[in-house]
């Protein structure tokens, strides 16, 4: 075996037969797009597609979500780009959505000047370039972009940004060894979103009674949140999390945090009061610590906790618009909560019939999202290794 001998760059160390440059140096095109004038309707009917930066989304692009004329393009002097160009964002890089983003020309198209396009040379392949920039997004944005409040990267800013490669076919190699992990990735990403929909699809027929299960006639009855349960606060604050905490911590995200001490011990069902209003439920048993802007629903009173979960989380963020004027709500009331009007089977047998199908269908995605994540995390790890040539594909 013939020992690796690493050299220091600007970024990390690499191999010392690896190239150090810029993006100029390997690299051609450097071109941003250009918006056609929205006054005049007709450059926005037309069959040319027109990317902007939001569709860059690591991946490559077929359909756009606007097309221009021909016209249009001519007018604002759009190059069409074709298919294998490399994209990525250059203006609002200090969002964390936002920096970073870069996807691949799958059909001759235009862009805005949000996106700049780079093209492959004999040096490099701009597939290694994908998985390059991925890694080293953040450094380069904190280290190069240009602006205050708004940071962002200009043509000449891009060709100047540090680069280093192996040569082209390792490039290839390196390439193609991730984006086999991404391919099995994105093939789960799709199964969960399937999965989910039917999930959806259950809950809307068997929540509503639009379906009921073999062997339940009973009819339901109304009645209201207050009534089922009672109703309550946390007291701790985001400060109070240690990362190695005993535990859980449920904060106003979908994250779930660690503490060291509990102050409720007793199954229930928790949603937050102010950020993702009526898109975030935690279903809990046991002890766990609790943010004082998420509400608690426990002790509940003739009715399956799991089956007011589904039941809660369905219809919540319903209830919460319906009580809004403006398409956003800033913070949940306890009343949102309380006075909301529930139609739940009338015996305890049908709900939890109900929530077992929905529990377990459930527990099937998560299992697939595990899995995904998993691969996710080789992904990274690989990354690590072979953009920094730890491990050789040659």
């Amino acid at each position: 075996m013939i020992e690796t001998k690493f050299k220091q760059t600007e970024l990390c160390r690499i191999p010392e037969d690896w190239d150090i440059g810029t993006f100029a140096d390997f690299l051609i095109t450097f071109s941003a797009g250009a918006t056609p004038y929205r006054g005049i309707p007709d450059n926005f009917v037309g069959t040319i597609p027109w990317i902007s930066s939001g569709e860059l989304n690591y991946c490559e692009i077929e359909n756009t979500r606007e097309h221009i004329s021909s016209d249009a393009q001519k007018n604002t002097h759009l190059t069409l780009h074709k298919p294998g160009t490399f994209l990525i964002a250059i203006t609002g890089l200090e969002a964390a959505g936002t920096r970073g983003r870069c996807a691949f020309v799958k059909t001759p198209a235009t862009t805005n000047q949000s996106c700049l396009a780079i093209n492959s040379t004999d040096k490099m392949t701009v597939k290694y370039l994908f998985w390059f920039y991925r890694q080293w997004s953040d450094f380069l944005a904190f280290n190069f972009s240009q602006g205050s409040k708004q940071q962002s990267f200009t043509a000449e800013i891009v060709k100047r940004l540090p680069l280093y490669a192996p040569k082209y076919k390792e490039q290839e190699k390196i390439a193609e060894a991730l984006s086999d992990v991404d391919k099995l990735i994105r093939e789960l990403d799709t199964l969960i979103e399937k999965k989910r929909a039917v999930m959806q699809g259950t809950m809307q027929e068997l929540l509503t009674a639009h379906r009921r299960l073999p062997g339940f006639v009973h009819p339901w009855r109304n009645t209201l949140v207050e009534k089922c349960c009672k109703i309550t606060t946390g007291e701790s604050n985001t400060r109070d999390q240690i990362e190695s905490g005993i535990y859980p911590f449920y904060i106003r995200s979908a994250t779930v945090m660690r503490s060291n001490s509990y102050i409720f011990d007793c199954e229930g069902v928790i949603t937050i009061g102010d950020g993702q209003i009526g898109k975030v439920f935690h279903y809990v048993n046991g002890k766990f610590d609790l943010h004082q802007r998420c509400y608690l629903m426990y002790d509940f009173d003739d009715i399956d906790v799991k089956f007011f979960y589904f039941l809660f989380s369905f219809f919540f963020y319903n209830r919460v618009i319906a009580l809004s004027a403006k398409a956003t709500v800033d913070s949940v009331r306890r009343n949102m909560i309380a006075k909301m009007k529930i139609n739940i089977p009338s015996t305890m047998q049908e709900q939890k019939a109900i929530a077992n199908i929905l529990s377990d269908m459930n527990d099937g995605i998560e299992a697939i999202e595990a899995k995904r994540d998993k691969y996710i995390a080789v992904r990274q790890g690989m990354m690590q290794q072979l953009l920094t040539g730890k491990i050789r594909l040659i």
